[in-house]
């Protein structure tokens, strides 16, 4: 969260407290400028390029203060509601949200809440070759962030990493869209695809464009469609370890195929 969102924080008994009567429908956050769409995932999916793109939209608002912004999956017990919805007071007219890959994995009984206090908000998940997308953040996780040299990490490491939960649960597609569909509609979930920012960008953007609301003719000299924020991983997924992710997550990536079609069923046609 955003730092002038601190001064904010509220005891985490009354907050407990107030979203129990907001579960219940005893009490009502129509009043509250919260968000008209979330970001969910997933992770090393292309949510940074999406953020970049949706923030210089002049008919978007996002918080300026912080790319995610966490508040469903750490922040909630500190801040309640209104904290973060101040986050979002200065959205005038604007469609306003945020994107915060982690919400992907959050629990069904938080993603309950955020339909009861947010019925009609929209959600965008971006999905990628789950094994590209489980190497990108091996990386991230085990060299990236701790600043240690790619060389010094050893095979065990990377698949502890792949094996663990934190890597996991994230290229659980289907787990995670089951979990948010059984709660809200299919039409308020636009589903894209990692792929097409590289091959075709502007079409991507054309689309999440319209299923926010915020359709027609834009400047696209404003969009940092084709810069720097999308870059693949520094170093090349060794094939020892491709075969080790192909074993996790053959027979999920053959069902996304048959469900979602290209470029999924290119992912099928990657590993075959």
């Amino acid at each position: 969260m955003p730092t002038d969102a601190l001064h904010a924080r509220v005891p985490h008994w009354r907050v407990a407290l107030r979203h129990r009567l907001y579960s219940l429908g005893l009490k009502s956050a129509a009043h509250l400028p919260l968000p008209d769409f979330l970001g969910i995932g997933a992770q090393k999916a292309g949510t940074s390029w999406l953020h970049a793109n949706l923030q210089v939209h002049p008919r978007i608002f996002m918080p300026p203060e912080a790319k995610e912004v966490h508040f469903f999956d750490r922040h909630i017990l500190n801040y309640g509601l209104d904290g973060y919805s101040s986050l979002f007071r200065d959205a005038g007219d604007r469609i306003k949200g945020e994107i915060t890959p982690a919400y992907g994995v959050i629990e069904s009984k938080r993603i309950r809440f955020i339909r009861a206090v947010m019925p009609g908000v929209k959600l965008i998940f971006l999905m990628r070759n789950p094994i590209d997308r489980a190497w990108s953040q091996a990386l991230m996780e085990l060299s990236t962030k701790p600043g240690r040299p790619f060389e010094q990490i050893t095979d065990e490491e990377f698949i502890n990493h792949f094996r663990g939960e934190r890597s996991s649960r994230r290229g659980n597609y289907e787990s995670i869209l089951s979990n948010w569909l059984g709660v809200f509609p299919r039409e308020q979930l636009f589903i894209g695809m990692y792929d097409d920012i590289a091959t075709r960008p502007r079409e991507l953007l054309t689309e999440v464009f319209a299923f926010l609301g915020a359709a027609g003719e834009v400047d696209w000299n404003l969009f940092p469609v084709e810069k720097v924020v999308f870059k693949g991983p520094p170093h090349p997924l060794p094939q020892r370890l491709r075969q080790i992710l192909l074993e996790m997550y053959h027979r999920a990536i053959k069902r996304l195929g048959e469900k979602y079609g290209a470029p999924a069923e290119k992912w099928l046609a990657e590993i075959a």
